[in-house]
Formats: structure tokens, C-alpha cells, sequence
């Protein structure tokens, strides 16, 4: 649920898409915001989960996609069908992720070789979904300031814009931006390979942030350490067995948190009236903090934007422009 002593600027009529909202943490976030009164677009792979999840949400009006994050063309398809079913999105969360034990890889348009699974899920379809989305998140945005202006919401603190928020980890420290070892049969693989994908996350927050119109703000966080969720179900025996020992130990520990203690970060930051006027910024516990030294390279934010809209197939005449 919501967390305690927290409003909300999403309600009535306002419409959130939440990816990987299935099971664990995106789940929990599906419901935290269905509890707002907003209408929630729940993504996953899996038909029946997804009907069950829509099923117990608080409230109306409610719908399932399904799309597949190691195909582009199943993220441009989820893409396609949320704009011609929705006129407006308050909020879009990138939360759907992966964590693989072996080297996969990924077709994709602009690399011959195959990019690595982990990071072509966990980074490559966001930005693609976040660009393909990024226009009707902006008149959104306009729609909100021009209902402050005019007295429909409460505006105490000045327009609440429409919000990307984007689940990132705090492995995300332990890794150095490497296009190369992302390309091809050779590179890092589970914890290394997700550290990278996360890595991307807060780069690709920070560069989106001064991309975006003052309509949309950008977020990333950090939500937590929650082996209860099914983030590592692809992972090799070994380190998966670690995980779960993990959760076994660290839930008698109070050392790790439960998929309902992991969303209360990024529920916060797609909520909270507090972070309004807040973008580009990574997230602990609720507080901006400062991300590892790795996501504050300008150059490195840069060349992933560039590399990734070769990736994804993004024409420069659509990519979101250079501030």
C-alpha cells in the first residue's frame, strides 16, 4: 500500500503504465497506484498473471499488455497500443527487468553481433518505450499545468508535470559503462552484466532529465534488496540458490525487504507532490542521494544515448533533443 503520510498528486482520470507489474516489486506498484484512484495499465509476458493482477486492483477501468522486452518490436506494439487506447499518461514507470546466469543474446538493428540480454531488457527496451511514449507524456504534462491554472487540482505548490520513473539497483556502482562487453558472445554475465544494465539506468535518467520538455520529469531509484521477487528466476543454479538463501536469511535478519517495502521508493517518486519539481535525480529510501561516481560521466551519458538510439532503431528526427 501506499506508505503512510504520503498524498498523492495521481487520482481520478489520470492513467500510469507500470512494466514488469506481474509479480514482486512491479506488482506492488501496480497496486500502491490503483489504490490512488488512477487507472493502471499493467505490462507483463504471462496472460494469466497479468488478468490476476488487474483483477485485484482498488477500483475501475484497469488493463493488462502484453509485450516481450527482448523484442523492439513487441516494445514498439505495447507502444502503439497504449497511445491508440489513451489520450493522456500521468506516469510512466520502468520497472520490468532481468537477471541472467549465461550469456544471451539479442537482435537488435544497429549491432551485428547481438547485445547481451540483460542489458537489451533492462535498458534498451525502456529507452525505446520511453522515447516512443515521451510525446504523449508531454501533453500530458501541458494538460496537468493547464488544469492547475485553472483551479481543477490543487496547486498549493505550482503544476505537478507528468513523471518517468525508472527502477534502477544500487549495483549499479559496482560497474563502469563498457559498450564493447555488452556486444557479441563474450562479456559479463549475472551479477556483472545486471550491475551494467542498472549502470545505463541512471546514466540514461540523468541524460533523459535535460532532454525532456518542463512538462515530464525523470527519476531512477534504488528500491531495495527483495530476493522474494522473481527477478533472478533466469539466473544459473548456484546463484540462484544464493538468492534465495539470501531472502531466507536476510528476512530473519531484517536485512532485505519484502516486493511491498521495495515499491515504497519508487511509489514515492511517482506520487509524492514533494518531488515535483524534481528530475534526473537517484534515489535511496525516498531521498535523492548521489549516484556512484560511473553515472556522473557526461560523456558516458552521452554515448549511451547515442549507441542506444543506433540500438533501438531510433531516427534522429524522433530522438528527444540534445540540451
Amino acid at each position: 500500500m501506499i506508505p503512510a503520510g504520503l498524498d498523492s498528486v495521481l487520482g481520478d482520470g489520470d492513467v500510469v503504465l507500470v512494466t514488469g507489474s506481474t509479480s514482486g516489486i512491479g506488482r506492488e506498484l501496480a497496486r500502491n497506484l490503483a489504490e490512488t484512484g488512477a487507472t493502471v495499465l499493467v505490462h507483463g509476458r504471462d496472460a494469466e498473471r497479468a488478468r490476476e493482477t488487474v483483477a485485484a486492483l482498488s477500483g475501475e477501468g484497469h488493463e493488462f499488455f502484453l509485450a516481450d522486452f527482448t523484442d523492439l518490436d513487441d516494445v514498439r506494439g505495447l507502444a502503439e497500443r497504449v497511445l491508440d487506447g489513451h489520450d493522456r499518461l500521468d506516469c510512466l514507470v520502468n520497472n520490468a527487468g532481468t537477471w541472467q546466469g549465461e550469456r544471451r543474446l539479442v537482435d537488435v538493428p544497429g549491432s551485428d553481433e547481438g547485445v547481451e540480454f540483460t542489458f537489451a531488457v533492462n535498458h534498451l527496451a525502456t529507452f525505446l518505450l520511453t522515447h516512443l511514449l515521451a510525446d504523449r507524456l508531454e501533453a500530458t504534462g501541458e494538460k496537468r499545468e493547464a488544469s492547475s491554472d485553472e483551479g481543477e487540482a490543487d496547486a498549493d505548490d505550482g503544476p505537478d508535470p507528468a513523471r518517468i520513473v525508472t527502477i534502477s539497483s544500487g549495483l549499479h556502482r559496482r560497474a563502469t559503462l563498457d559498450l564493447d562487453a555488452v556486444r557479441g558472445p563474450a562479456g559479463p554475465t549475472g551479477v556483472d552484466a545486471y550491475a551494467l544494465s542498472k549502470l545505463a539506468n541512471v546514466l540514461f535518467t540523468a541524460e533523459l532529465a535535460r532532454r525532456l520538455p518542463e512538462h515530464v520529469t525523470a527519476n531512477c531509484c534504488h528500491p531495495g534488496t527483495s530476493p522474494a521477487t522473481a527477478l533472478a528466476r533466469d539466473g544459473s543454479l548456484l546463484p540462484g540458490l544464493g538468492w534465495r538463501l539470501l531472502g531466507v536469511v536476510g528476512k530473519l535478519t531484517g536485512f532485505t525487504d519484502s516486493p511491498a517495502e521495495a515499491a515504497e521508493t519508487p511509489t514515492y517518486l511517482a506520487t509524492s507532490p514533494d518531488v515535483a519539481g524534481m528530475s534526473g535525480e537517484y534515489f535511496e529510501d525516498r531521498e535523492a542521494v548521489p549516484p556512484g561516481d560511473g553515472a556522473l560521466d557526461r560523456d558516458a551519458q552521452r554515448e549511451l544515448w547515442r549507441v542506444s538510439s543506433e540500438w533501438t532503431g531510433i531516427e534522429e528526427s524522433r530522438s528527444l533533443p540534445v540540451a
